[in-house]
């Protein structure tokens, strides 16, 4: 598969292509189902078109909580035989293009058929439809995937994450949920309490509802067990925003300054607050405890 992550204009394809459009947030099976769709059809190349930054973020012009980076989405596309993967660099620039402008764009990469929802909007402020689209291309609308009464969209699988129910997210999503992120300083009240933790810097991806869960980290290419807490931990050295630190089990390593992977598997509990620091320390082994036999 072929990148080209760039701006608009320094994209390029010669050959007669299908491809998908959207912002892929999560690339759930709604997401999956279009890209399948685009395999399909023998009679050309096939691509996907994406946008990055997420279009929410610069449009609000602040941080946009995403379940997937570039980085994820070009990973998942990989899993694809897919010929092309076109990451447009999404600025203001190409937020004012009119529906002619786009439409001219996407006969540049000599796009013949489009695989879109019913919903596919384009061009600015949205003002472009799949009629427009019509007149230039073989569109093929792809009806919704329905779970449980509703559409399977990126904001769903956030609901389903929001409330820790870790089963649905994972069954729209095709597999766990995970974020990756960086091992910062803290204040080190893990280590007082006898369990040291990472503080990761999540950059802006989407965090499940605040609590303690059993993952799964990837350090230097090596999966480990451990648990996590996010939340603004109440009990000792309150924090306003929102932290992620995890506890690596039989683990003794100096990871400051590594990537790692976390996959979330099974939510516990909620965060608390405790009277004093014997109970936290309490609650922590009951903790581990807990999570050991899941693992067994």
């Amino acid at each position: 598969m072929k990148i080209q992550a760039a701006p608009y204009q320094l994209i390029t394809n010669n050959d007669p292509i299908t491809i998908t459009m959207g912002n892929f947030d999560g690339l759930h099976l709604g997401h999956q189902q279009l890209i399948e769709r685009v395999l399909s059809y023998p009679d050309t190349k096939h691509g996907v078109l994406t946008f990055d930054p997420h279009p929410s973020s610069v449009l609000r012009k602040q941080p946009f909580r995403t379940l997937t980076q570039k980085e994820d989405k070009i990973n998942l596309f990989a899993k694809y035989p897919l010929d092309q993967a076109f990451i447009v660099e999404f600025n203001m620039a190409f937020s004012q293009l009119s529906v002619d402008e786009f439409i001219a764009f996407l006969r540049r990469l000599h796009v013949t058929r489009l695989v879109i929802g019913r919903d596919a909007r384009f061009g600015y402020r949205g003002e472009g439809t799949i009629a427009d689209l019509k007149k230039y291309f073989f569109v093929d609308v792809v009806e919704d995937l329905v779970y449980n009464h509703t559409r399977v969209s990126t904001t769903y699988i956030k609901d389903f994450l929001s409330m820790a129910d870790l089963g649905s997210a994972r069954k729209l999503l095709n597999r766990h949920y995970g974020v990756k992120g960086t091992v910062v300083h803290g204040n080190r009240i893990g280590h007082k309490l006898g369990y040291p933790t990472a503080n990761i810097d999540f950059g802006n991806y989407f965090l499940p509802q605040s609590g303690v869960y059993y993952v799964k980290v990837l350090v230097d290419d090596v999966w480990y067990h451990a648990m996590a807490n996010i939340g603004n931990n109440p009990t000792l050295n309150y924090s306003f925003e929102k932290r992620l630190e995890i506890h690596i089990f039989d683990f003794n390593h100096n990871i400051y300054g590594k990537y790692l992977e976390i996959v979330f598997l099974h939510y516990l509990r909620q965060e608390l607050k405790f009277r004093n620091k014997k109970e936290l320390i309490e609650q922590i082994k009951k903790d581990e405890a807990a999570i050991r036999k899941l693992i067994i």
